[in-house]
Protein backbone atom coordinates (compact mmCIF):
# COMPACT_ATOMS: atom_id res chain seq x y z
CA UNK A 1 0.00 0.00 0.00
CA UNK A 2 1.38 3.53 -0.66
CA UNK A 3 2.17 6.32 1.98
CA UNK A 4 -0.12 9.31 1.92
CA UNK A 5 1.54 12.61 1.71
CA UNK A 6 0.96 14.13 4.79
CA UNK A 7 0.57 18.00 5.74
CA UNK A 8 -0.74 19.98 8.91
CA UNK A 9 -0.86 23.75 8.82
CA UNK A 10 0.69 24.58 12.33
CA UNK A 11 0.57 28.06 11.77
CA UNK A 12 -0.84 30.07 8.96
CA UNK A 13 0.18 33.94 8.27
CA UNK A 14 -3.38 34.67 8.41
CA UNK A 15 -3.09 34.40 12.14
CA UNK A 16 0.92 34.79 12.33
CA UNK A 17 3.76 36.15 11.21
CA UNK A 18 5.07 33.40 10.17
CA UNK A 19 3.65 29.84 8.24
CA UNK A 20 4.77 26.69 10.15
CA UNK A 21 3.38 23.64 8.08
CA UNK A 22 4.68 20.04 9.36
CA UNK A 23 4.63 17.43 6.22
CA UNK A 24 5.46 14.17 4.87
CA UNK A 25 8.68 14.12 1.92
CA UNK A 26 8.23 10.11 1.18
CA UNK A 27 11.61 8.13 0.05
CA UNK A 28 12.77 9.53 -3.14
CA UNK A 29 11.00 12.63 -2.79
CA UNK A 30 13.33 16.10 -3.60
CA UNK A 31 13.24 19.44 -5.11
CA UNK A 32 15.77 20.61 -7.28
CA UNK A 33 18.03 23.60 -6.13
CA UNK A 34 16.62 26.82 -6.13
CA UNK A 35 15.78 29.77 -3.95
CA UNK A 36 13.25 32.03 -2.66
CA UNK A 37 13.48 35.70 -2.67
CA UNK A 38 10.28 36.44 0.05
CA UNK A 39 11.25 34.71 3.01
CA UNK A 40 13.53 32.27 5.00
CA UNK A 41 12.79 28.84 5.19
CA UNK A 42 13.83 26.40 8.11
CA UNK A 43 13.71 22.82 8.20
CA UNK A 44 13.29 20.81 11.28
CA UNK A 45 13.19 17.15 11.06
CA UNK A 46 10.81 15.52 13.40
CA UNK A 47 11.29 12.15 12.40
CA UNK A 48 13.53 10.26 9.83
CA UNK A 49 16.55 11.65 7.72
CA UNK A 50 16.12 14.69 5.32
CA UNK A 51 19.47 15.25 2.58
CA UNK A 52 19.62 19.63 2.74
CA UNK A 53 22.11 21.42 0.22
CA UNK A 54 22.52 24.59 1.01
CA UNK A 55 25.36 27.03 -0.85
CA UNK A 56 28.20 24.84 -1.21
CA UNK A 57 27.39 22.41 1.83
CA UNK A 58 25.31 19.54 2.01
CA UNK A 59 23.65 18.24 5.49
CA UNK A 60 22.35 14.74 6.56
CA UNK A 61 19.64 15.81 9.02
CA UNK A 62 18.35 13.39 11.56
CA UNK A 63 15.73 13.81 14.08
CA UNK A 64 15.85 17.06 16.28
CA UNK A 65 18.38 18.13 13.57
CA UNK A 66 17.48 21.83 11.68
CA UNK A 67 19.15 23.83 8.63
CA UNK A 68 17.95 27.51 8.13
CA UNK A 69 17.99 28.98 4.76
CA UNK A 70 17.88 32.54 4.29
CA UNK A 71 16.66 34.29 1.22
CA UNK A 72 18.18 34.18 -1.93
CA UNK A 73 20.09 30.89 -0.63
CA UNK A 74 20.25 27.99 -3.16
CA UNK A 75 18.84 24.74 -1.74
CA UNK A 76 17.52 21.85 -2.34
CA UNK A 77 16.18 18.76 -0.56
CA UNK A 78 15.80 15.01 -0.59
CA UNK A 79 14.57 12.24 0.79
CA UNK A 80 17.60 9.29 0.47
CA UNK A 81 16.04 7.06 3.09
CA UNK A 82 13.84 4.13 2.63
CA UNK A 83 11.63 5.76 4.98
CA UNK A 84 9.46 8.66 5.22
CA UNK A 85 10.70 11.80 6.80
CA UNK A 86 8.24 14.07 8.86
CA UNK A 87 9.73 17.94 8.57
CA UNK A 88 8.37 21.37 10.39
CA UNK A 89 8.84 24.01 7.86
CA UNK A 90 9.06 27.22 8.82
CA UNK A 91 8.81 30.47 7.21
CA UNK A 92 9.78 33.88 7.80
CA UNK A 93 7.52 35.93 6.76
CA UNK A 94 5.35 33.82 6.85
CA UNK A 95 3.56 33.37 2.88
CA UNK A 96 0.11 32.22 1.98
CA UNK A 97 0.96 31.27 -1.50
CA UNK A 98 3.40 29.22 -0.35
CA UNK A 99 1.48 27.55 2.16
CA UNK A 100 -1.24 26.72 -0.34
CA UNK A 101 1.37 25.41 -2.95
CA UNK A 102 2.19 22.80 -0.34
CA UNK A 103 -1.05 21.44 0.26
CA UNK A 104 -1.51 21.66 -3.77
CA UNK A 105 1.58 19.88 -4.14
CA UNK A 106 0.40 16.96 -1.25
CA UNK A 107 -2.45 16.56 -2.54
CA UNK A 108 -1.67 16.19 -5.89
CA UNK A 109 0.60 13.62 -4.84
CA UNK A 110 -2.34 11.32 -2.95
CA UNK A 111 -4.32 11.89 -6.29
CA UNK A 112 -1.94 10.15 -8.01
CA UNK A 113 -1.41 13.34 -10.17
CA UNK A 114 2.88 13.81 -9.50
CA UNK A 115 5.64 11.62 -9.61
CA UNK A 116 7.65 9.65 -6.74
CA UNK A 117 10.17 12.85 -6.92
CA UNK A 118 7.03 14.43 -5.79
CA UNK A 119 6.71 16.40 -9.08
CA UNK A 120 3.40 17.79 -10.33
CA UNK A 121 3.07 15.64 -13.38
CA UNK A 122 0.99 18.28 -15.51
CA UNK A 123 3.36 20.85 -16.50
CA UNK A 124 0.69 23.90 -15.48
CA UNK A 125 0.63 22.74 -12.22
CA UNK A 126 3.88 22.58 -11.67
CA UNK A 127 4.39 25.85 -13.07
CA UNK A 128 1.67 26.82 -10.75
CA UNK A 129 3.26 25.19 -7.71
CA UNK A 130 6.82 26.68 -8.83
CA UNK A 131 4.67 30.43 -9.11
CA UNK A 132 2.66 29.96 -5.83
CA UNK A 133 6.05 28.93 -4.01
CA UNK A 134 8.19 31.53 -4.90
CA UNK A 135 10.78 29.40 -6.35
CA UNK A 136 13.24 30.97 -8.30
CA UNK A 137 15.46 28.28 -10.53
CA UNK A 138 19.43 28.40 -10.80
CA UNK A 139 21.69 26.82 -13.47
CA UNK A 140 21.01 25.71 -16.65
CA UNK A 141 17.27 25.67 -15.41
CA UNK A 142 16.70 29.29 -15.24
CA UNK A 143 16.38 28.95 -19.15
CA UNK A 144 12.93 27.33 -18.51
CA UNK A 145 11.70 30.51 -16.40
CA UNK A 146 10.01 32.33 -18.99
CA UNK A 147 8.33 29.37 -20.22
CA UNK A 148 7.12 28.52 -16.49
CA UNK A 149 5.69 32.28 -16.12
CA UNK A 150 3.76 32.24 -19.06
CA UNK A 151 2.30 28.77 -18.52
CA UNK A 152 0.99 29.76 -15.10
CA UNK A 153 -0.78 33.08 -16.08
CA UNK A 154 -2.34 31.00 -18.65
CA UNK A 155 -2.91 28.33 -16.09
CA UNK A 156 -4.37 31.23 -13.64
CA UNK A 157 -6.65 32.47 -16.65
CA UNK A 158 -8.29 29.72 -17.51
CA UNK A 159 -9.50 29.20 -13.94
CA UNK A 160 -6.61 25.87 -12.98
CA UNK A 161 -5.35 27.64 -10.32
CA UNK A 162 -8.84 28.68 -8.73
CA UNK A 163 -9.78 24.50 -9.27
CA UNK A 164 -6.52 23.34 -7.28
CA UNK A 165 -7.42 26.17 -4.11
CA UNK A 166 -10.95 25.30 -4.41
CA UNK A 167 -9.47 20.88 -4.27
CA UNK A 168 -7.15 21.54 -1.70
CA UNK A 169 -6.95 24.16 0.22
CA UNK A 170 -10.14 24.30 2.09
Amino acid sequence: MKTQAYIKLVSSVDNSKKSVVEMSILPGENTPWHYHTLFSETFEVLKGTLEIGKGNEIHHLKQGGSATIKPNEKHYFNNISAEECIVKTTLDPGNKNFENALFILKGLANDGLASKAGTPKSLADLALFVYLNNSKMVGIQKIAAPLFNMVAKAAIKRGRLDELLARYCK
